[in-house]
């Protein structure tokens, strides 16, 4: 089944497409020419901006070494309201949390924004439009934010919606520019792209070395792969894997991918066959089990420092009861604890997109991950 990561599920809903919302502004690598938008650009007077010339923000930030990361995945942090990170600092670190990762815009065609002006909420285009005149100052304010107060920084590229009017090489393009900015402000994790799979398919292997030493030319913190879901990966293929020679992830620091429940009402029949041993609860924990299995084993394979599970929780909350839905997180926290370094939970905190319904918190949620990040965790 086809799933992105980039966009709450509401707003793939209503939209009916995948992958990030962009509109190419005049400085993307394409061809065709663009018309911006004369929208006035909302205010972010209360998110700190970078000066002209300014370089590192070291204001406020620890040096405390982490050992297992935190985290919270935001991956429309800005599309929504500029100030969504510093006013709820607090909380996330009442949580526990003490890492952020969010995404950047990937360099899309003009067609595909006509087509979203087309098929989404007036209210949702302009703050798109709003957004991406000023994403550079929102990325490097939030890093500021997150850094001022103690958390660590992860940040990535969103995958584009489809590839047949992808450029390679202003997608690789792009991804060094936001690495270069990275290294400026100091961001700990940097990985170069959401879910690449989904719009690499069997290139992937290949890209994911090709991109490497473009990265590690500019940055020089930690380099993570976002990947999809591991598949459904059983002993046997786990146990090969130690016979087998370094694979493509060697280089990168940490391997990360998602692990997401499903409910079964979201699959088609066919989908529910393919995905029929981790259509409960009960099963998931197994899948779970066998994913970070699978996971330790790459990992072991090609020499890197560890295993993050960089997205955690539930598409669709809608189909499940408050504690279900905390059970599909505390299930991840529960097989990877004492195994894997990095927890990226996704959307713990209420998301809320011009032109789209909100998406609520969920307590119970919430009180799963503040025991975990705070009593169990080391």
């Amino acid at each position: 089944m086809k799933t992105k990561t980039l966009i709450i599920l509401v707003v793939l809903a209503i939209l009916g497409i995948g992958g990030f919302l962009v509109w190419k502004n005049g400085s993307g690598s394409e061809t065709g020419k663009t018309e911006k938008p004369t929208e006035k650009i909302m205010e972010v007077e209360k998110l700190e901006m970078p000066e002209t010339g300014k370089t590192k923000t070291d204001e406020g930030k620890t040096e405390e070494e982490i050992c297992i990361y935190k985290g919270i995945w935001l991956p429309t942090l800005t599309v929504q309201d500029p100030n969504h990170l510093a006013s709820n600092i607090e909380k996330l670190k009442d949580l526990g949390v003490n890492t952020v990762f969010f995404q950047a815009s990937d360099p899309l065609s003009e067609s595909w924004f006509e087509n979203f002006e087309k098929t989404s909420p007036p209210e949702l285009v302009k703050r798109v439009k709003e957004v991406l005149l000023i994403e550079k100052e929102l990325i490097i304010a939030n890093i500021q934010t997150a850094h001022r107060n103690g958390l660590k920084v992860g940040l990535t590229m969103s995958s584009p919606s489809g590839m047949e009017d992808v450029d390679l090489e202003a997608l690789n393009s792009k991804i060094v520019e936001y690495a270069t900015l990275a290294e400026e402000y100091d961001v700990e994790l940097f990985a170069p792209m959401n879910e690449p799979e989904v719009i690499l398919g069997s290139d992937t292997g290949r890209w994911r070395q090709e991109i490497l030493p473009k990265i590690k030319a500019v940055y020089h913190g930690d380099i993570v792969w976002k990947g999809t879901g591991p598949g459904l990966p059983d002993k046997t293929r786990t146990a090969n894997m130690a016979k087998q020679s370094p694979g493509d992830f060697a280089g990168y620091d940490y391997i990360g991918f998602s692990l997401m429940f499903i409910p079964k009402e979201r699959l088609t029949p066919e989908e529910q066959l393919n995905y029929a041993d981790m259509l409960t609860l009960e099963d998931y924990s197994q899948h779970v089990e066998l994913a970070i299995d699978y996971g330790l084993a790459l990992a072991e394979r090609d020499g890197v420092k560890g295993l993050m599970i960089t997205e955690f929780g539930i598409y669709d909350k809608g189909f499940l009861s408050e504690e279900e839905i905390a059970r599909t997180y505390e299930i991840v926290l529960e097989e990877g604890e004492g195994r894997v370094v990095g927890f990226i939970a996704f959307e713990l905190l209420r998301v809320e997109i011009p032109g789209v319904p909100p998406l609520e918190e969920h307590p119970k949620t919430q009180e799963v991950i503040k025991k975990y990040f705070t009593e169990i965790l080391e």
